[in-house]
């Protein structure tokens, strides 16, 4: 069993953190999706539970998540990418999440 140390509000704050983050993308349409309820979809709280989880430190999920959220996303965008980032988008998510892999003993350390 593991034991806590430390803040015991910390999860609470990294869900706050997360929020906040995906609230300002929304409100600013960094995305370049629309209005505010726009954002509030599936592929959004992919994303949202990606960086909730590179927050929390869990590169491999984070990158997998945000991958798949945003790859579903990029249709509803009025910026559309081009044709070259798209053959190479996944290609580069399975480079992310091998280094991701890689770095997850280090990450371990600071959990």
């Amino acid at each position: 069993m593991k034991e806590k140390h430390g803040n015991p509000f910390a999860g609470i704050a990294k869900f706050l953190i997360a929020l906040g983050l995906m609230m300002l993308v929304a409100k600013l349409d960094l995305l370049r999706i629309g209005d505010i309820p726009e954002y509030f979809t599936w592929q959004m709280l992919l994303i949202f539970f990606g960086i909730w989880s590179l927050i929390n430190l869990e590169l491999v999920s984070a990158v997998i998540l945000f991958a798949i959220g945003f790859w579903f996303l990029m249709p509803e965008m009025t910026v559309q990418l081009s044709e070259t980032y798209e053959k190479i988008y996944w290609p580069v998510v399975l480079v992310l999440a091998g280094v991701a892999f890689m770095l997850k003993p280090i990450t371990k350390k600071f959990n």
